[in-house]
């Protein structure tokens, strides 16, 4: 917990029982800011602990549930006042998820993406005429340095006033490192384009394209879209909360002192819709950043498909050559077949020739009952053979069919296989 009263503050350690004091403002009547860090899933399993937060704080009950701990962004927020219509108290809660990863410098087919989940988990509370106390759940804590710094150190007293301050520090922080998430994107993705292997004309093999590593990018450009999204919508709904919230002073009945809330809201207004186009320019960058990696998805599909097909002409370039070779070779059969018949036939025993002069023996008939009988036998083999025993070729056919579609499996279990970092899968709500 830390504390700022009087303009100095300082940090400490505290237990749950020693939150709720019983005082109307928690811990004490002179401290301005309070930043709380807490531990969300602990104060879950504890009935007490999450009683104490619900009644201490005014927190909504339906906060503490699974449904909203799933949930990767949301904005909500209430007021109380009192029976003149001056607000009293100001409660927002509020969640965001950003995505940073980066790339190992080794080369593009063997670099290893490492990701991290970063979350911003904040409930507000802010009392007349200008205290207020921040809850922060579960931050990393490169995130908790920061936001102590920039919510305790780095705070101006007139923005005290605004019940929104604290969300123009937190946006100008989702903006730096959604910027940060999306140009390494972009960087990866560039690096993609200027491969050496993206232009199949200038290679003499097929190209070997890293597609798992495609669909990893694609993964997470889709999540930094997603998240870029969230954010846009939780900047809107906190300026459309902000407007609300001062709609009242024009009619004389928000607050005490309304030029000094004025002032204090034009501030923080106007670094809200700041913020809020500047997130929406980062999204279209991110649109962008998708966009082009698809093309360069597809591009490569379709490379390797020119590749293949240019193989296939080759091929069938080759056998063309073939086929009119052996059409060659079956001209050159042809024309020695009969040369070879007649020499066999006037070879056998039915002919002698040894007097000098040609005599044919009276058994000739048999060579052409057996020649005719063994056509026929032979034609009637080679034409009813296949059509008797149909059912091998269907058990050869039913036999490869299962290891062609495990190998089929097995390439695209390869394909689209993950090795995600348990470390992050585990901070992903």
């Amino acid at each position: 917990m830390t504390k700022k009263s009087s303009g100095e503050w300082h940090e400490k350690q505290v237990k749950c029982a020693d939150l709720f004091p019983g005082t109307q403002w928690p811990f004490h009547p002179e401290d301005e800011v309070v930043l709380v860090v807490a531990q969300a899933n602990e104060i879950r399993n504890c009935a007490v602990c999450c009683e104490s937060f619900i009644n201490g704080f005014h927190m909504p009950r339906f906060w503490w549930t699974d449904t909203y701990k799933r949930m990767n962004g949301y904005f909500g927020s209430e007021s109380s006042r009192n029976t003149e219509g001056v607000v009293e108290s100001c409660s927002t809660w509020s969640r965001a998820l950003v995505k940073q990863f980066t790339a190992s410098s080794k080369p593009e087919g063997d670099s290893e993406i490492k990701y991290q989940w970063l979350k911003y988990n904040l409930f507000t509370r802010w009392a007349f005429p200008g205290r207020i106390m921040i809850l922060v759940f579960d931050p990393v804590e490169s995130i908790q340095k920061r936001l102590c710094t920039i919510l305790m150190q780095n705070l101006e007293e007139k923005e005290l006033r605004d019940p929104y301050w604290p969300y123009a520090h937190i946006l100008e922080e989702i903006v730096s490192l959604q910027d940060t998430s999306v140009w390494s994107l972009r960087n990866l993705v560039r690096t993609t384009e200027l491969s050496p292997t993206r232009d199949h004309r200038y290679l003499r093999e097929k190209p070997k394209h890293n597609y798992s590593r495609l669909h990893d990018i694609a993964r997470h450009a889709i999540h930094v879209s997603e998240t870029l999204d969230l954010s846009l919508k939780l900047s809107e709904s906190l300026l459309q909360g902000h407007e609300q919230l001062v709609a009242g002073l024009q009619r004389g009945l928000t607050i005490e002192n309304p030029q000094e809330f004025q002032r204090a809201y034009q501030n923080t207004h106007s670094r809200l819709a700041f913020f809020n186009n500047a997130l929406s320019s980062l999204r279209c960058r991110s649109t962008s950043n998708h966009q082009r990696l698809n093309n360069e998805i597809q591009l490569r599909f379709h490379t390797d498909s020119q590749y293949d097909s240019q193989v296939s002409v080759e091929i069938s370039h080759s056998a063309k050559s073939d086929s009119a070779s052996m059409r060659w070779i079956a001209v050159v059969s042809l024309v020695f077949l009969p040369a070879n018949l007649v020499s066999a036939f006037f070879s056998t025993i039915f002919f002698d020739v040894s007097n000098g002069a040609i005599s044919v023996s009276k058994d000739l008939w048999i060579f052409w009952v057996v020649l005719i009988i063994v056509i026929v036998v032979t034609m009637v083999f080679w034409f009813y053979l296949p059509r008797a025993f149909p059912e091998d070729r269907t058990q050869l056919r039913k036999s490869t069919a299962p290891k062609e579609k495990e190998r089929l499996l097995g390439s695209l279990a390869r394909l689209f296989k993950r090795e995600d970092n348990p470390q992050a899968l585990a901070t992903y709500p």
